[in-house]
């Protein structure tokens, strides 16, 4: 797998992440599944973002049918409403037991190997629990009862079983169907595999030349107008290999 490859699962990961912290929806039309953009951002006051949109990496897709291409800058309204998610570099030193965590994975017969990890904060515990496919790539999403230096296990809920394994989205256990089911997942995690902290924002963190990536819908003018938006932090800190 090539480095721009690469470079296009890890955000679309990190995306699949975010989802559930970018699903306040807006009213009427708006609530439903929205294209997500990723772009450099050009300026903000506050209430409109300008954004010139990045060119696509490697096998990543063609900017969704009606969306800015890259090299066309617009500009998308934010309203109050809007969620802001910050995505930090972290490491695998920063996953504990007891906390909430989840990973993209690769399933080899059943042996999970993570291709990006997510770090949520306390106060997101129980974001997208379970273990289901979502853009292409298979998310665990749980609470965290191992950690160590090559990996950890996590404990979930999930909608039901399937093969002898507890699969898709957590309900709320009010609503919680008769199927639902726990599950556990134990996942490997290679040295050099990217590690993020996720964690509620604000509008405050986005600044020029900030990278973002905003789920956008068109608003009764016609304009953009955004729900949510990811706020990529500097830096990109990986987990080191372990030592021989």
């Amino acid at each position: 797998m090539n480095r721009t490859t690469r470079a296009w699962l890890r955000d679309a990961a990190v995306l699949c992440a975010a989802a559930s912290l970018l699903c306040a929806p807006l009213s009427g039309a708006l609530a439903q599944p929205l294209p997500r953009i990723k772009a450099k951002v050009l300026s903000f006051d506050g209430k409109v973002l300008r954004l010139d949109p990045l060119p696509a990496a490697g096998k990543a897709p063609p900017a969704p049918q009606g969306m800015p291409a890259a090299g066309k800058p617009f500009d998308v309204s934010v309203r109050g409403e809007t969620r802001y998610v910050v995505a930090a570099p972290a490491t695998l030193s920063d996953i504990h037991p007891g906390g909430y965590a989840g990973a993209s994975v690769t399933d080899a017969k059943g042996r999970l190997t993570a291709d990006e990890v997510f770090i949520y904060p306390p106060g997101l515990a129980g974001t997208g629990e379970g273990r289901f496919t979502e853009g292409g790539r298979t998310m665990v999403n749980g609470t965290v009862t191992k950690a160590g230096t090559t990996g950890f296990t996590l404990s979930y809920r999930g909608a039901a079983e399937s093969g002898g394994v507890c699969v898709g989205r957590a309900s709320p256990p009010a609503i919680a169907s008769p199927l639902s089911c726990t599950g556990t997942a134990a996942i490997d995690v290679p040295g050099g595999t990217p590690v993020l902290a996720l964690g509620i924002g604000a509008a405050d963190a986005i600044a020029p030349g900030a990278v973002v990536t905003v789920s956008m819908a068109r608003d009764p003018k016609g304009g953009y107008v955004t729900p949510g938006l990811v706020i990529q932090k500097a830096g990109n800190v990986e987990n080191p290999p372990p030592s021989p």
